[in-house]
């Protein structure tokens, strides 16, 4: 498929750059076969899910996407080593409380950007709508943003510097780490295990051509993950499944499957149950 009809799906990936950095991206053939097309797919996800631009590539096409899904896991962790440096950088600054949690929410748009927050922006507008599945969709469509999208964004965003400034500050980088590798490695399992709400978009551009050792591999190095940062944070991250499962199949009832929009909203909630999982476990001394 073409550059331009990807644009049209809402990826938001732009190859055009002008000036001196166009020498610095590493240049990828439109296919790559062998070792090297599992460099491609790491760089294709890498930059779909992050604002970090490092190749240059004239094309994209729809299997880019959909060999990807197995990474979503290891950006995840690359996504909380970010965000833990971040943190870091600011305790040492001796900055703590509700201005870490604002640094860190505007830490996580200059790494990661807004792509997840465009969605759930739009899935609050459409879901709480009161309309019908159909309505909901072609609301969620809509550029429009809407009195429900506002508040719910301004909530998410309430949420995240208080629970961020709410976590331990010893436990605040691992914290981080096991939430960011959770909440894209349940993305694998919303894409390839819940039916599209409708056809074309990202949700069918991910899904199209994937395989059931995409979740294997997603599920087992995500779990190696969080086994890695630690017991407790492996914990908290099979507390957050329940809540995260249960949003999912709300949005699927309520929209008749799942979209490219509600997967950002159930990744924005997904790190919001994890940190309020984190802030509890750890308030009540389960793992001292």
């Amino acid at each position: 498929m073409a550059e331009e009809n990807l644009k049209k799906k809402g990826t938001g990936l732009d190859p055009e750059t002008n000036g001196i950095l166009n020498h610095l991206y590493i240049k990828l053939p439109d296919r790559s076969t062998g070792f090297f097309r599992y460099i491609r797919d790491f760089f294709t996800v890498l930059e779909f899910l992050t604002r970090i631009r490092v190749t240059k590539r004239i094309r994209w096409f729809p299997d880019d996407f959909a060999r990807s899904v197995p990474f979503f896991p290891v950006i995840g962790l690359l996504m909380g080593a970010l965000m833990g440096a971040a943190a870091t950088l600011g305790q040492s600054l001796a900055i703590s409380g509700n201005m870490l949690g604002l640094m860190l929410v505007l830490a996580e748009l200059f790494f990661i950007g807004t792509l997840m927050y465009d969605g759930f922006m739009d899935t609050a507008d459409g879901i709480f709508s009161g309309r019908t599945k159909e309505r909901k969709l072609e609301i969620m469509q809509d550029s429009h943003v809407g009195a429900n999208a506002v508040l719910g964004a301004v909530l998410l965003i309430l949420a995240k510097v208080t629970l961020f400034a709410s976590i331990p500050a010893e436990r605040l980088v691992p914290v981080l780490l096991g939430g960011y590798v959770l909440t894209r490695t349940l993305m694998v399992i919303y894409i390839l295990h819940f039916p599209n709400a409708r056809p074309g978009g990202l949700g069918e551009m991910f899904k199209t051509g994937g395989s059931p050792w995409y979740t294997v591999i997603a599920v087992a190095s995500g779990l190696v993950f969080l086994h890695l940062i630690g017991s407790p944070y492996l914990f908290i991250g099979l507390l957050t499944l329940v809540p995260c499962l249960l949003t999912a199949f709300y949005l699927k009832v309520g929209l008749g499957g799942l979209t490219g929009d509600t997967f950002g909203a159930l990744t924005e909630c997904g790190i919001v149950y994890y940190l309020l999982c984190a802030y509890f476990v750890f308030a009540q001394g389960l793992f001292s």
